[in-house]
């Protein structure tokens, strides 16, 4: 059986929440956020570390549309960095629509006694498990 693994982003202005799943168990697990560089430059090395440390089939980013569907600013932000990842890495990107995956996330974080006014890491990191859980579940639904 050939064991897949994917990883799943948070794409923000200022850092990046990461998950990881396979195929084998399609279960997502956040595993870090990475900060930009000051100056808003994409921390590639924290990328990178990450990336070769593991056989990386497919990235999943959330694609940030509002309520009616339609683009904003995130969106193109998460475009530009998914066509950046599969340029460097190779790996093949998908989207899926990440709307309130924030929300959800610091709901998420709330519920389980984390402080209501959790670390924005923190949330971000869960954001990125949720975004890459959906995708799981879409790909297991729709086989």
């Amino acid at each position: 059986m050939d064991v897949k693994t994917y990883l799943g982003f948070d794409v923000g202005t200022k850092k990046t929440g990461i998950a990881i799943a396979n195929s084998l168990t399609n279960k997502a697990i956040g595993i870090k956020t990475i900060n930009n560089h000051k100056n808003g430059a994409i921390n590639w090395d924290d990328f990178d570390k990450i990336i070769h440390a593991n056989n990386i089939s497919l990235f999943i980013v959330g694609l940030a549309l509002d309520k009616n569907y339609q683009p904003q600013k995130m969106t193109f932000i998460a475009k530009s960095f998914a066509k950046q990842l599969t340029k460097r890495y190779n790996i093949k990107t998908e989207f899926i629509d990440e709307y309130l995956s924030s929300f959800d996330a610091k709901k998420q974080l709330k519920y389980n006694h984390h402080h209501t006014n959790a670390d924005r890491s923190v949330v971000d990191k869960q954001s990125s498990q949720l975004i890459l859980q959906t995708w799981l579940n879409e790909k297991l639904f729709n086989k």
